[in-house]
Formats: structure tokens, C-alpha cells, sequence
């Protein structure tokens, strides 16, 4: 999609989507820019004219959309689409002024930073609205997930006793909960994911009940073997991003791209 746009009377364009972006990023266009493209009856401001699209619906995601700027969740027909970002009406003046001052929105900044390869956060902390996996935008997509953690010592455990170690990680695991963005690609690899586990695991069920049946230890092996590790899969898949360490007051979290921790500021450290 071409776009022109109006800087004091002189036109300009055409520009892609993408390069539209850039020019709003830069500072040389603002959300009340006067655009046009292929299709518009007249000129209009660019916070009015950019098309958007209805917010993603899923049901692993929070009922309704997430403002980047507030962190809240709102029904889809009290949000709007500026600058790839779901915005709320209360919050859109705000995040206008963001824009045009070339700073980042309140959600995408505050109580979120990066460590080497790791994010720093808080338990229940806004995202911003990019792809935790690509840095693709999320398109108010929000993906909700408890954590759980605990020091990995405790899982010297296991070689006392199954049940014991399952006892005292109960104890003492820590939990917090994040609400990260996913772009569609990455929501489709997810659902793809979790799909092939839970076949994996179901047919380990089916060889399992079979090696009963025939008399077959071996199969049973491999049907346990296989249903572990269809579980652990979907565990894997289902989370996108784990757990490194948790805190009463921070969590650190490993599975973020480069790009999505280029653009959090570095962790000032406790």
C-alpha cells in the first residue's frame, strides 16, 4: 500500500507502510500529518487514516485487548490502532504526545529491562505490544502465563524420591505471571507445537495400553518414554519464554529474541 503525505503544503510519497513507520519513528512525520492513499475520498490525518485491523482473538489471550500504554484490558470497540499499538481512549492523548516526542510508551518501558540474554521483570508487568519471539508487532495480542520456579538444588530430590521432590517444590517454588505479546507467526507455531505434543503423548498412551496387552515391555517403555516427552513438549511449546530465576520482587526470564531485548533498557541491578 502507497502512501503520500503533506509537510508544510509540499507533498511527498509514495511511501510503503513499513517506510511510513520509519518516517513517524524518525520525527519527520507526526500522527497529525495529513496522508492520503489509493481509496481515500480526501486527506486525512495519519492517526485517522491508518487502516485497523480487528485486535487478534484467542482464547489463551486476556478477555479483550491490552493498552500498550496503560496495561489495562478493554473490549475491542473502546480501542484504537496507532502506530501498530493498541491504545485506549483515556490513554490515546498521552500516547499521541509519546509519538511526537519520540519516546516509548509507559508500558513498554516501565518495570521491564534486559540482563545479557535475559528480560527483567515483574510479575505482572505490561509488555510492550512486539513479539517477545521476533520483535514483530503483537497487534494487542497477550499471551498469559503463570510461571513457576525454584532453585535447581532442589532437584537433586528426585534422587531420593519422586514424590518428596513433588512435595517440596510445592513448598517452596516461586510464582509469577506474564502476559507476553506473540505475533501471528508465532502464535500459529505455538498452536502447531502443542498439537504435535499432545499427539506424541497420546500415542504413547496407545503403546503403553498395547504393551500391556501383548505382553510387550519394550513397548511400554517406549510408549512412557513417549509420553513424557510429548508432555514436556507441550510445556516447552506452550510457554515461549521460561523461567531462569524469580524473586519476591523480580523474575528473570530466558527465550527473548535480540531483537526484542535491544529495546529495553539495561537492568540497573537491584
Amino acid at each position: 500500500m502507497n502512501w503520500f503525505y503533506a509537510i508544510a503544503g509540499q507533498q511527498a510519497g509514495p511511501v510503503t507502510d513499513a517506510q511510513l513507520d520509519e518516517l513517524l519513528r524518525s520525527g519527520k512525520i507526526h500522527p497529525d500529518t495529513v496522508v492520503w492513499r489509493e481509496g481515500m475520498a480526501d486527506w486525512q490525518r495519519l492517526d485517522l487514516a491508518r487502516p485497523a485491523a480487528p485486535p487478534p482473538k484467542n482464547s489463551d489471550a486476556q478477555p479483550g485487548v491490552t493498552c500498550v500504554e496503560c496495561g489495562k484490558n478493554f473490549p475491542s470497540s473502546e480501542v484504537i490502532l496507532l502506530n501498530r499499538s493498541w491504545v485506549c481512549a483515556a490513554c490515546k492523548p498521552l500516547f499521541l504526545q509519546r509519538l511526537r516526542e519520540g519516546a516509548a510508551p509507559t508500558g513498554a518501558a516501565e518495570n521491564l529491562w534486559r540482563t545479557k540474554n535475559q528480560i527483567v521483570t515483574r510479575s505482572e508487568a505490561p509488555f510492550p505490544d512486539r513479539c517477545v519471539r521476533c520483535n514483530a508487532p503483537a497487534n494487542g495480542y497477550r499471551l498469559k502465563r503463570q510461571l513457576y520456579w525454584h532453585p535447581p538444588a532442589y532437584y537433586l530430590f528426585i534422587l531420593l524420591n519422586l514424590l518428596i521432590y513433588a512435595i517440596v517444590a510445592l513448598c517452596v517454588r516461586k510464582k509469577a505471571t506474564v502476559h507476553i505479546g506473540l505475533c501471528e507467526k508465532h502464535r500459529s507455531r505455538r498452536k502447531t507445537g502443542i498439537a504435535v505434543g499432545w499427539l506424541g503423548a497420546l500415542g504413547g498412551v496407545g503403546m503403553i495400553v498395547g504393551g500391556a496387552v501383548g505382553e510387550s515391555g519394550l513397548l511400554a517403555v517406549l510408549g512412557i518414554v513417549l509420553l513424557l516427552g510429548g508432555l514436556i513438549w507441550v510445556g516447552l511449546t506452550g510457554a515461549r519464554v521460561s523461567p531462569a530465576k524469580i524473586t519476591k520482587d523480580n523474575l528473570w526470564l530466558k527465550g527473548a529474541s535480540k531483537a526484542f531485548l535491544a529495546e529495553l533498557p539495561e537492568w540497573p541491578g537491584p
